[in-house]
C-alpha cells in the first residue's frame, strides 16, 4: 500500500512535467493578428510580479475568461465531470472511503470550482497588459461599457462608472477606450491612471447593434426599428451624430449573416471580427475570414473589442492605430483615430492573444485540459 500511495504520490507532478515539455515543442506566440499579418517588434505582454507569483492560478483565469460561452459550459461540466471521475478512480484504488466522505468531498470541489468562477468574475487582480506598441501607435479600444448600461447597472458591477473603466484600460494597456454604453451617452473622466475616454454609443436597432463611434449626443433608437431603420442609420450616422458605424458582433452573425453585402452598401464603416464577450466569441475563424474578406473586398475597416463590462481582470484583444506624434497632442487622440478609420480596411492592426476557440479540435467535455494545454503552449512566447 505504500508503495502504491508514492507511485500515485508522483504522478501527478511528472504528468506536469510531461505536459510543460510538450507544451514546449509545440509552442506558439501568445500575441498574433487574425489577419496573419506580422506584429510590431518589441510588442509584448508585461506581468506584474503578483501575477508571476502566482502563475498556474491567474493564467488559468484568463484562459477561462477568454473562452466563448459554449466553452464555458463545456468548462464548468468537463471540471465536474473529470472531478468524479478521479473520486471514483480514487475510491476504487483506495480502501477505507465512505459515500459520506465521498459526497462531502463532491459537494467540496462544486463549491470550490463555484469560488474560482466568482473571484475571477469580481476581482480586478493584477493583470497581463500590452506593451511595446512603439510612441507612434495608439492603442485602442472600440466597444466597452459603463454602468450607465442595462446590463451592468444594477448588478454587482453597479459601480463600474466612467473613470473605473479607464483605469482598466489602463492596467491593461491600452491608450484609448470609446464609451460605448447602450441606447445613452454622459460624460466622460480623465485623470493619472487613466485610458483616454473617446465618445460612443451603442444603438439597440432591429436585430443588429450598431457602435456609433464618435457620437456624444442621444440616439433615439426607436427611429431605426425595422430593417428600414437600420439601414436609415448606417445611411446617416455621419451626418447626423458625426460617428462611424460599427456592426457588432453576434448579432451580425446571427441575423444578418447573408446580408452584409446589404449593410455595407447602405454605409456601414466597419466591423468587429475579435469581440471578447462570451456570446460575440463563439464566431469560428471560417466566419471571422469571410468577413473580413469582405471588409478587404469594400475597403471597410475591422477591428476588435473588449465589449468589457466590468466582470474580471482579462484583456483578451488590443488594436494599434498608427497616429505619428499622437502624444504631443493627447487631447485630440480620439479625433485623430477616428480620421485613421476613415482609411478603411488598413487603418487597424489587431492584435489577440492566443486561446482555446470555440471551433478548436477540443472536445467540448475536455475544455478543462484544452485551457490548460493553450496557455501552456503560449507561455514565455512573444
Amino acid at each position: 500500500m505504500t508503495q502504491r500511495r508514492t507511485r500515485l504520490a508522483l504522478t501527478f507532478p511528472l504528468a506536469l512535467t510531461l505536459g510543460l515539455a510538450l507544451a514546449r515543442v509545440w509552442g506558439v506566440p501568445s500575441l498574433s493578428d487574425p489577419l496573419g499579418a506580422p506584429l510590431p517588434h518589441g510588442l509584448s505582454l508585461t506581468l506584474p510580479w503578483s501575477h508571476m507569483a502566482v502563475a498556474p492560478l491567474f493564467t488559468l483565469w484568463d484562459g477561462v475568461s477568454m473562452l466563448s460561452l459554449g466553452r464555458l459550459k463545456g468548462f464548468l461540466i468537463g471540471s465536474l465531470l473529470l472531478f468524479l471521475l478521479w473520486r471514483l478512480g480514487r475510491a476504487i484504488g483506495w480502501r477505507g472511503t465512505t459515500p459520506g466522505r465521498e459526497l462531502g468531498a463532491i459537494l467540496l470541489g462544486i463549491l470550490a470550482l463555484a469560488a474560482f468562477i466568482a473571484a475571477g468574475l469580481l476581482w480586478h487582480r493584477p493583470m497581463a497588459a500590452l506593451a511595446g506598441a512603439g510612441a507612434d501607435r495608439i492603442v485602442a479600444d472600440f466597444h466597452t461599457h459603463t454602468n450607465r448600461s442595462h446590463d451592468v447597472a444594477g448588478t454587482a458591477m453597479d459601480g463600474y462608472d466612467v473613470t473605473a473603466n479607464l483605469r482598466w484600460h489602463r492596467r491593461a494597456g491600452f491608450d484609448a477606450a470609446f464609451i460605448t454604453d447602450h441606447n445613452t451617452v454622459g460624460p466622460l473622466a480623465s485623470g493619472p491612471g487613466l485610458a483616454i475616454g473617446c465618445p460612443g454609443i451603442e444603438v439597440s436597432a432591429s436585430r443588429a447593434h450598431v457602435v456609433l463611434l464618435g457620437d456624444s449626443t442621444p440616439v433615439d433608437r426607436s427611429r431605426y426599428q425595422g430593417l428600414p431603420g437600420l439601414l436609415e442609420l448606417l445611411r446617416t450616422s455621419e451626418a447626423a451624430y458625426g460617428a462611424l458605424s460599427l456592426a457588432s458582433i453576434p448579432e451580425y452573425v446571427r441575423n444578418y449573416w447573408d446580408r452584409l453585402d446589404t449593410l455595407v452598401a447602405a454605409g456601414l464603416d466597419g466591423f468587429e471580427i475579435v469581440n471578447a464577450s462570451p456570446k460575440a466569441n463563439e464566431i469560428t475563424r471560417a466566419q471571422r475570414d469571410s468577413v473580413a474578406a469582405l471588409a478587404r473586398r469594400t475597403d471597410r475597416f475591422v477591428v476588435g473589442v473588449s465589449d468589457h463590462h466590468g466582470w474580471g481582470a482579462t484583456s483578451m484583444v488590443w488594436n494599434l492605430v498608427e497616429v505619428p506624434g499622437w502624444r504631443d497632442a493627447p487631447g485630440r487622440a480620439c479625433a485623430a483615430i477616428l480620421a485613421r478609420l476613415r482609411d478603411g480596411f488598413g487603418a487597424v492592426q489587431i492584435v489577440e492573444r492566443h486561446r482555446l476557440r470555440p471551433d478548436s479540435s477540443w472536445p467540448t467535455l475536455l475544455t478543462p485540459l484544452g485551457v490548460v494545454w493553450e496557455a501552456w503552449r503560449s507561455m514565455g512566447w512573444a
